[in-house]
């Protein structure tokens, strides 16, 4: 079984999106006839004992050289350039323009959480993120015992005060529950949807607090020096 394409990934060691190829020694193949897929597939017929459910296979990072191994489930029509699963897996963040560094950099580890399948460190985590962005926008985060409000009221408190519109607000009641579910009782699980949720509610809220402002500007600069090139044509000027 030879391959025609090479599937890629983003390397867990060098994490950059390269192809996998299949191991070589030096400038020779690891075979004479060439690497095939079969002879860096495991586990081998002859050594599996029971019914086989995956394979896997050890490419070699195209980058760093460093090896990757990929799960494959036991099946005729099989894609082997989508593997089920990459060993060891490689964390994917995300990147936010205009947002401070410190808010920025946690947001973007609830997404590594979310991207290698760990649903509850990523509600845990985006929760976190939530609660310090509203600490820091709303006038008074303690209540009137002295006491740290609740995620729940202090994500009221943002659409009372403006920060964000009621809309918006009106989802927070999901998030408090997921995210404090998940903080209070450890074991409760959380599924890959309730996680993709609060992220997306997070960066809506990112948005409205850091980003929107921030494009507004970049929209006004671009629309003042549209009028500049416009005046400067219509009266000749250099």
């Amino acid at each position: 079984m030879e391959r025609k394409r090479m599937p890629t990934r983003i390397c867990w060691n060098c994490h950059v999106l390269s192809n996998m190829k299949l191991p070589q020694l030096g400038t020779r193949y690891l075979y004479e006839a060439g690497t095939q897929l079969m002879d860096c597939m495991f586990p081998k017929l002859e050594d599996c004992h029971g019914n086989r459910e995956s394979s896997f296979v050890i490419y070699v990072c195209a980058n760093c050289g460093y090896p990757n191994i990929a799960r494959y489930p036991q099946d005729e029509n099989v894609d082997f350039d989508e593997p089920e699963e990459w060993i060891p897996a490689s964390s994917i963040g995300k990147e936010y323009s205009d947002v401070p560094r410190t808010v920025a950099d946690a947001a973007s580890e609830a997404y590594k959480c979310f991207s290698i399948g760990a649903y509850r460190a990523t509600v845990i985590t985006a929760r976190s993120v939530l609660e310090a962005i509203a600490t820091e926008k709303i006038s008074s985060p303690a209540n009137d015992r002295g006491r740290d409000k609740g995620l729940k009221e202090k994500l009221k408190n943002l659409v009372d005060e403006g920060v964000i519109p009621s809309q918006l607000g009106d989802y927070a009641s999901a998030i408090k529950d997921i995210g404090n579910g998940s903080t209070h009782n450890i074991f409760e699980p959380v599924t890959k949807n309730e996680a993709s949720y609060i992220l997306d509610f997070l960066d809506m809220i990112i948005d409205e607090v850091y980003q929107r402002n921030a494009k507004l500007k970049k929209l006004a600069a671009k629309s003042q020096e549209f009028s500049r090139v416009k005046e400067a044509k219509l009266f000749g000027k250099h």
